[in-house]
């Protein structure tokens, strides 16, 4: 008897080694299934960000039908002729130096309003405060003034005439 259940647990343990090898195998595929999955999503991923970036360097890069090749493997279809005449030397030259140099333009700095208004007659006027107003507020007495600050200037055109006038305002203090 004790053969008989010595057989049945070896049994047993062969039948779970069997189920285990099974399970081994499906998941071995779950994880083959998940790599190959992996691998086309990352293939994928990155020729979206190829595209993307094509897709802004055609948006935002500079306007010229001419393209330098920045696509690794693609060929030129119009080298044929520099191809035959000489080999090395048709693939020593590089669209830039093919292409003269460009420089950046310099803008001219904008004229100030002195410089645009040289010679113009200017007019001053006075932003006065009302009689109420130059009174303290606190004590009452009559404000003294200060000073002049100011605050716009306007280019005023009269027919056949150019003014310009300058607008201040005064400041006040107390005595």
């Amino acid at each position: 008897m004790a053969d008989s259940s010595k057989d049945i647990q070896l049994r047993e343990l062969k039948d779970m080694i069997n189920d285990l090898k099974k399970m081994i195998k499906t998941l071995q595929a779950t994880v083959d299934a998940a790599n190959k999955r992996e691998a086309v999503l990352t293939q994928e991923r990155d020729n979206l960000k190829e595209e993307i970036d094509l897709l802004r360097k055609k948006l935002f890069g500079t306007s010229s039908e001419k393209r330098t090749l920045d696509i690794p493997g693609q060929l030129n279809f119009f080298n044929e002729a520099e191809l035959e005449q000489d080999p090395e030397a048709a693939k020593a030259e590089d669209l830039e130096t093919i292409l003269p140099e460009k420089t950046a333009k310099k803008r001219k700095a904008r004229a100030t309003d002195a410089e645009r208004f040289k010679g113009v007659p200017v007019e001053k006027k006075y932003l006065e405060l009302s009689k109420e107003e130059k009174l303290c507020p606190v004590c009452g007495t009559l404000l003294k003034e200060i000073g002049e600050e100011f605050v716009r200037r306007e280019l005023v055109f009269v027919p056949a005439k150019l003014k310009v006038y300058e607008y201040y305002s005064k400041s006040y203090e107390c005595p």
